[in-house]
């Protein structure tokens, strides 16, 4: 925010020139910056514009700093009444909104040309001068922090009325723009409608010309919050708009009105009539209790109270024994910590004494969930793959691709930002799917995966899981087996063992049946890959990051090496061309052999010569017993319980 440094030594005498003021409070309040020749620059904090966004909070301010007294512009004398009987007619029906409005009336001579020593102000904190009416508006916008307005009274039809906007209304405002309202915009209206939108910008119909003989000056208050939802639907940022966004105290619109009806007189020689101040409860007092070993125990310093105090009293509160009561334009003032950092900000935060803090240690934990996700993707882009980054959401028409939105589970949002994000993700595929198709107009080969959390409904609640998606693209050729073979190294390289790849049989509307496998480890799916449907050049995996963390650790556990030795017996078979392997191995796991260890196909042929189209297997199983030797008796029978539920369930021929 810019200021004038000359409006500033005029408001307290004791300020220094510009490089030493902004070293002060850069070091004591505020961010500041020399931004020309008479202006400098101020970073006010959102907490400080009720007393600070104005060149007298700054004044005050560095009166504090450097001593001396700022000029008390909030015991200003109300402007004598010369035309009587002339009180503007307000009414509020957005109370709530609009906790106070001050409304003035003022007969002109003439619409003047401003003075020079104004001029110089406006321009120094980057505003254009006008007219005088409109310069001393702005000028006491600057001086107070008190945004203000004036309107031409005989363009106004019927009183003055704060209300919400009606459907349908607009305005065009000062500057030649126009806005449509909504009914959430608050607007100063007559009966013909609407005069200004609230706190923001003044309408075209009622401005000030250089005709305008009779006007009414408004200082209001306004909800910052409704404020600053307006000014962001209008995309309508002004100096006022910034003011009343943060928050304003009622009193500054007392203290403003008195002070432009003082420069309306001097400058402008006005006639004064009555104000109406309409909807002003008076704000309650704030009190709070010092206490000097609190603050001493808070800051590590070691003040005496009657020294504590005192910078209290410099910043501006009344100080009565331990009682501060606080300026009430210093909203931002409510605990007894507010107090400590008053005094520490005079004091000086350089001046603070040097100490190791006060608090427990402990070593830093290793957090499994991130090292596990952080060696996926370690292992995978040692496989040449790119990690993605995908959007939380996808649209409906991405799942009724497929199945409905209920029989994915996804969870809609109530006020989606658009028809792309209608639902919370429920898989990870269908991103990894169009990340895919936009690659390939630029790459042959696509490989990326994605490790994020997916969300489900599950019983009216939301289910939140973390997933990893594994997406293999070829222009040209079918990804499955290369997909199949990167899966079954990523397990292995994180330490999974015993993990099998059987047939679907499972659900899922968007994979081919025929073409993909489910994952399983320890009795439970942990995962698929596969061709979705109506795809032939993209593989796709997904695995439950949970379940895989959790066997992940439990494969790590110690288990003490048999001390006896193992048996091995090789087993060829001649099976149809239809046979997966992966069936036979769950014949095998299923037959329930007692000493059966592992078990390994060593051998594959295609015999194409043979009758009926069979191919040859050859399996390697390994016996071991963890108390004993194996007899070759003992190993017969595993065998034999193992052929026997071959040839129960397939057509098969030993050889």
């Amino acid at each position: 925010m810019k200021f004038s440094h000359t409006l500033l030594k005029k408001l307290a005498a004791k300020i220094p020139d510009k490089a030493k003021l902004v070293d002060a409070l850069n070091l004591h309040a505020f961010e500041t910056a020399v931004a020309g020749d008479d202006t400098v620059e101020i970073s006010i904090s959102a907490n400080r514009y009720s007393d600070a966004a104005s060149h007298w909070g700054i004044a005050k301010v560095a009166a504090a700093i450097f001593g001396g007294k700022a000029a008390d512009l909030g015991k200003g004398k109300e402007t004598k009444v010369d035309r009587k009987g002339t009180k503007p007619e307000v009414k509020i029906l957005a109370k709530s909104h609009c906790p106070r409005y001050i409304a003035r009336y003022f007969e002109l001579p003439r619409v003047a040309h401003s003075p020079q020593w104004l001029k110089d102000a406006l321009f120094a904190c980057g505003l254009r001068p006008i007219n005088a009416v409109v310069d001393i508006m702005n000028y006491v916008m600057l001086e107070v922090g008190q945004p203000l307005h004036a309107f031409d009274a005989e363009k106004i039809d019927g009183g003055i009325t704060v209300r919400f906007a009606k459907k349908g209304e607009d305005i065009s405002a000062i500057d030649g723009g126009n806005f449509a309202l909504s009914a959430n915009d608050l607007v100063i209206a007559d009966e013909k409608g609407p005069l200004a939108i609230a706190g923001i910008k003044g309408g075209k119909r009622a401005e000030i010309a250089a005709y305008s003989r009779k006007i009414i000056v408004e200082a209001a208050n306004f909800d910052g919050a409704g404020i600053y939802k307006t000014a962001r639907s209008l995309n309508l940022f002004t100096d006022a708009s910034s003011r009343f966004s943060h928050g304003l105290s009622p009193i500054l619109a007392d203290i403003a009105m008195r002070r432009a009806g003082e420069l309306l007189k001097e400058i402008c020689k006005a006639k004064a009539g009555e104000a109406a101040d309409v909807n002003y409860s008076k704000l309650p007092k704030v009190v709070l209790r010092f206490d000097i070993r609190e603050f001493n125990r808070l800051t590590g310093l070691n003040l005496k109270e009657k020294a504590a105090l005192e910078y209290l009293t410099r910043a501006g509160f009344a100080v009565k024994g331990r009682m501060v009561a606080v300026p009430p334009a210093r909203t931002d003032i409510a605990f007894h910590a507010d107090l400590a950092e008053e005094i520490i900000n005079l004091y000086g935060y350089d001046n603070l004494p040097e100490a190791a803090p006060h608090v427990p240690l402990a070593p830093a934990q290793k957090e499994d969930k991130v090292s596990f996700r952080e060696k996926i993707r370690e292992v995978l882009r040692g496989f040449g793959m790119s990690e993605v980054y995908n959007y939380s959401f996808v649209s409906r028409k991405d799942l009724t691709k497929y199945a409905d939105p209920k029989w994915w589970g996804a969870l809609p949002l109530r006020n989606p930002i658009s028809s792309d994000f209608q639902y919370l993700r429920p898989n990870l595929g269908l991103h990894l799917l169009r990340n895919a198709e936009d690659n390939f107009r630029f790459y042959d080969e696509v490989r990326i995966f994605e490790v994020g959390n997916i969300f489900k409904e599950k019983d009216g609640e939301l289910s939140e899981e973390p997933f990893l998606g594994i997406a293999l693209g070829f222009k040209k050729g079918n990804p499955i087996l290369e997909l199949k073979g990167l899966v079954d190294q990523l397990l292995s390289e994180l330490g999974l063992v015993d993990y099998f790849f059987r047939d679907l049989n499972w659900d899922l509307k968007f994979m081919d049946q025929d073409q993909s496998l489910r994952i399983e480890a320890n009795h439970e799916v942990i995962g698929y890959l596969g061709m979705p449907k109506e795809e032939e050049n993209v593989a796709l995996a997904e695995i439950f990051l949970a379940k895989l963390l959790k066997l992940a650790s439990e494969e790590k556990e110690y288990e003490a090496l048999s001390k006896y030795p193992s048996v091995t017996r090789d087993l060829s078979l001649y099976v149809d061309q239809l046979v997966r392997v992966n069936e036979l191995m769950e014949i095998f796991e299923n037959a329930a052999p007692q000493y059966l260890d592992d078990v390994d196909l060593i051998d594959f042929y295609e015999d194409q010569g043979r009758k009926g189209g069979k191919k040859s297997l050859t399996f390697r199983f390994v016996f071991l017993a963890e108390d004993h030797t194996l007899t070759d008796e003992e190993v017969g029978h595993e065998m034999e319980k193992i052929i026997a539920a071959l040839q129960e369930k397939l057509d098969v021929e030993i050889r």
